[in-house]
């Protein structure tokens, strides 16, 4: 099972996200991955932020230790902070392995944690190193989700490092086929990513299905962006309660100044609807995880509108709280409900086939949903499984270490492709990137120009 006689596999995972400071699907996702390979006997180093603005220091907790980094934005904003975190973190990895601690080390696409760490010493001497894939910067921002609209250049040099990272590393891994075949193409890899599922922590027992004499509700859990899909949701609601007039979505989720005009969403959102309509949508803001599996006890059905998904821990979240859902096609979902019953899918983005689907669930009624909640739940305990994925993930990093004793030098064209347009960069300020493409569908949300722009709209 281990590269090295003298002690087991070892491997170090860089996320500047980790509990408990963490946020998003990156800190989540390794959350429950670390204790998911030292349960399997598998050592394991994190190098991550030290959000608290503390100086650097470890943590031990059995086989994990925690390197955690200051790193404090200050005047030097997001993208040169996030390369200061990559420095610090390509410093750790190679007195780790340098000391022989580490066999491997894994780092997340986003933020290109890892491009300090690739370009250090000589490639037939570098530590293996994998990169998973998540959600890429320059995806976020052709969603319009990042917190500046402008592809300046300190933002395009940061999608560089990403690319060069994803070019160099020695395995490029997904948690699903979705994103392995987006990434396949689009990044011009030479293999097609390895596909291994999120790994989840102890399943806690399902929530009872809603009391017979509750309206059917409707939850959407998720920051309210519009990455998330929740216009076309909104849209579609409108449909929905002409013909189911007692259901009621609820939003569970913080808001954002995604709305035209950097207005709050929630907001922007309201207007879009009828008076009728309104008064069946509840925002209950951001929750906390009990409260918030409180109203998966009180839901039917979960909606997951996003336009664009990798793998998202919200639709684990839902199908483990045993609840039907609905998802966008548009993303991982569709494999993480596959041939089962846990749910339906719907063209991403478009509201009308959202509402009829929608509407089919409602119909189907709380006996049949409860069905494809049970069914949702038995899945992803299958999918997801901690054991079964930590197995996987060994064998995975064994077979990385193997092919690594026989690398020479890096992949040349990633080199070169990468370094011209630095050059490019560097002369002229602007950069021919090949940027992510939209589904025109999906694109008309994302693009402000196609929203009537709001006279008033507050921040709240």
């Amino acid at each position: 099972m281990t590269p090295n006689s003298t002690r087991p596999l070892s491997i170090a995972i860089v996320s500047r996200e980790y509990p408990p400071f963490f946020g998003g699907g990156i800190g989540t996702y390794a959350r429950w991955i670390v204790p998911a390979l030292t349960n399997a006997g598998i050592r394991v180093h994190v190098i991550t932020e030290a959000h608290d603005n503390t100086n650097a220091r470890l943590e031990h907790d059995g086989l994990t230790t925690i390197h955690r980094v200051p790193m404090d934005t200050g005047r030097s904003g997001w993208t040169n902070a996030i390369t200061m975190f990559s420095v610090h973190a390509g410093r750790t990895i190679a007195q780790l392995w340098n000391t022989n601690q580490i066999d491997i080390v894994e780092f997340a696409e986003c933020e290109a944690a890892g491009s300090a760490s690739l370009m250090m010493g000589e490639p037939k001497n570098r530590i293996p190193t994998i990169v998973q894939l998540h959600t890429p910067t320059e995806q976020l921002f052709a969603l319009r989700s990042l917190p500046s609209p402008v592809l300046d250049p300190p933002l395009v040099a940061h999608i560089l490092r990403e690319r060069l990272a994803l070019r160099l590393a020695d395995e490029v891994l997904a948690p699903s086929q979705f994103i392995a075949s987006w990434a396949h193409d689009h990044y011009h890899l030479a293999e097609c990513p390895t596909v291994i599922p999120y790994a989840t922590g102890a399943l806690p027992p399902p929530p009872p299905p809603p009391k017979a004499d509750q309206p059917m509700t409707v939850l959407y859990a998720g920051r309210i962006e519009p990455r998330k899909g929740v216009e076309a949701l909104i849209l579609a609601w409108s449909g929905v309660i002409a013909r189911h007039p007692n259901a009621r979505l609820l939003l569970a989720g913080g808001d954002t100044s995604g709305a035209p005009d950097g207005c709050s969403m929630r907001t922007y959102l309201l207007t879009l609807l009828d008076e009728s309509a309104r008064k069946s949508v509840q925002f209950l803001g951001r929750l906390t995880p009990d409260a918030l599996a409180n109203e998966y006890a009180c839901a039917h059905i979960s909606v997951i509108p996003s336009l664009w998904e990798n793998f998202p821990n919200t639709c684990i979240e839902s199908m483990s709280n045993a609840r039907a859902v609905l998802v966008g096609d548009a993303g991982g979902m569709r494999e993480m409900i596959a041939t089962t019953n846990a749910g339906l899918t719907f063209k991403a983005g478009d509201e009308h086939d959202l509402c009829e689907k929608l509407c089919s669930l409602i119909d189907e009624g709380p006996q049949e949903l409860a069905q494809r909640g049970q069914a949702a739940r038995q899945r992803i305990e299958e999918m997801c499984n901690p054991v079964t994925i930590a197995h996987k993930r060994i064998e995975h990093f064994q077979s990385v270490i193997e092919s690594c004793k026989q690398r020479t030098h890096p992949d040349p064209g990633a080199m070169l492709d990468v370094w011209k347009s630095f050059e490019q960069l560097a002369a002229s300020g602007t950069s021919d990137l090949d940027m992510p493409t939209l589904d025109p569908g999906v694109r008309k949300w994302v693009e402000c120009a196609t929203h009537e722009q709001l006279s008033e709209c507050p921040n709240d």
